[in-house]
């Protein structure tokens, strides 16, 4: 196993300094962006603001001053002083009667409403020239009247950039999104080059190894990857060494012990079958017999199923015609399900269906699963037989009614040597060995077809698939 990377080697911190980098970069690059373009976003504009900010400044000012005098003689002064920047400045009553002004202002008389439009006007429709007059109610002497400061607006001519705000956020986002893009890609590449290695060994190819890129939490993870990719192909290794080492000894005893039980079976069915044999021993014979081929059956099981899911076996695949089969494999079969109680029922088409099997093979699986219906079929009972066909596929279901089980013990009919209570099949029927239903799975595999139980409640339904043209077959399974 390889340790984690020290802080300075930390994903985390690269991140980190990553998104920092691309942040500063970002707002490198979209400062250069923004002075490229900004002949582009260049707008001419004419202004009169600062003769505006003149003429009311003056205003303000004034109207100040004239709260401080003492008495008329400064006010003329004060009003020269200010009007020196080209502005007329006078004083006038409420009828519109000038009392003051600078020296630069001649009008005796004023018309307060038109100073009041023009006021308006110029503000609104402002013109090189024209001029703008503002003005004010004061008190000064006792008296109310009417601060009024006019001159001539004076255009300026300037330029702005027009830089709007969605217009600045996605060219901004924009160029940090790209370069983090750019900065973050290998880290990317090889996290989906994790990603494709960590797929192929999920699908069972533990021979994978990644290549290991960094030394940060990435190329820790990777160097985990590989070592726990290594440790599954040892353990898996040693497990099919086992496994295979457990198969030949299972043959090898299984053949060992086929002779001596042969002569053994032999020996009994003669004593049992002689006449000078004292009948007070036949019991014991007969029941030692019994048990002889019990174990012979046992034997024939255990080596067949070695055999099977060895790949020991070939099969003699034949085109076969189904239907006969099955209708002959009933009739065998009837005789000993009348012997306990139990109907059958066939629903077999009469046409003629063809695939290519091995019968030896087929007859054993099929016949394993009617010996499971019969032995655990409820006395009086019935068991369903019945076939049909597709496009793809025939199917023959045996079903039956008999007692309830568990989940767990459905999900593990088909493991060998398991044996469901045996009470539910009574006293009957002979103990099984638990492979019947394995072996006939098996089979049935082999063939690249499928078994599967379909249960509701009591009543039972194995169903058997077979490819009809297995060489055309696009996908099997349920």
């Amino acid at each position: 196993m390889i340790r984690q990377p020290n802080w300075s080697r930390s994903l985390r911190i690269r991140l980190v300094l990553t998104f920092a980098v691309t942040l500063v970069l970002s707002i490198i690059l979209f400062a250069a962006f923004d002075f490229v373009t900004r002949e582009w976003r260049k707008e001419n504009y004419i202004s009169y603001e600062t003769s505006k900010q003149n003429i009311n400044q003056t205003l303000r000012i004034v109207e100040q001053k004239l709260s401080e005098l003492g008495g008329t003689d400064a006010i003329n002064p004060l009003l020269d002083r200010y009007s020196s920047s080209g502005l007329h400045i006078l004083l006038s009553d409420l009828q519109g009667n000038v009392v003051y002004h600078s020296k630069s202002a001649t009008e005796q008389r004023i018309d307060l409403y038109e100073i009041a439009y023009q006021q308006k006007e110029a503000e609104e429709r402002p013109e090189p020239g024209k001029q703008l007059t503002v003005m004010a109610p004061v008190q000064y002497n006792g008296q109310r009247l009417f601060l009024i400061v006019s001159g001539k607006l004076v255009a300026e001519q300037g330029y702005y950039y027009q830089s709007p705000r969605l217009y600045t956020g996605i060219v901004f986002l924009v160029l940090f999104l790209l370069l983090f893009y750019l900065f973050t890609y290998n880290k990317m590449r090889q996290i989906q080059e994790m990603n494709a290695g960590l797929e192929r060994i999920a699908h069972g190819n533990l021979s994978v190894r990644l290549q290991v890129r960094s030394r940060d939490e990435l190329g820790t993870l990777t160097g985990n990857i590989n070592y726990m990719a290594g440790q599954l192909e040892e353990k898996i290794a040693k497990e099919r060494l086992a496994e295979q080492t457990k198969s030949e000894l299972i043959t090898n005893i299984s053949h060992d012990l086929r002779t001596p039980l042969t002569s053994i079976i032999g020996y009994l069915s003669v004593l049992n079958e002689h006449k000078e044999t004292n009948d007070s021993l036949k019991p014991y014979i007969h029941s030692a017999l019994n048990k002889s081929n019990q174990l012979k059956q046992l034997i024939d099981d255990l080596f067949e199923y070695t055999r099977l899911t060895s790949n020991q076996v070939s099969l003699d695949k034949r085109r076969i015609d189904l239907t006969a089969m099955i209708d002959q494999i009933i009739m065998e079969f009837i005789p000993l399900a009348q012997q306990h109680q139990v109907h059958v029922q066939s629903t077999v088409p009469e046409q003629k269906i063809t695939v290519p099997i091995d019968a030896g093979k087929m007859v054993r699986a099929i016949d394993n699963l009617l010996t499971n219906a019969l032995k655990f079929s409820l006395k009086p009972g019935t068991i369903d037989i019945a076939l049909h066909t597709d496009s793809r596929w025939a199917t023959l279901s045996i079903a039956n009614t008999g007692s309830p089980i568990t989940k767990e013990q459905e999900e593990r009919l088909f493991e060998r040597f398991y044996k469901a209570d045996e009470s539910r099949g009574g006293q009957s029927m002979p103990r099984g060995s638990g492979l019947g239903l394995s072996i006939a799975q098996s089979i049935v595999q082999l063939h690249g077809g499928d078994i599967a139980l379909r249960r509701t409640d009591r009543h039972y339904e194995f169903c058997i698939r077979i490819p009809l043209n297995p060489e055309d077959r696009s996908g099997g399974g349920r």
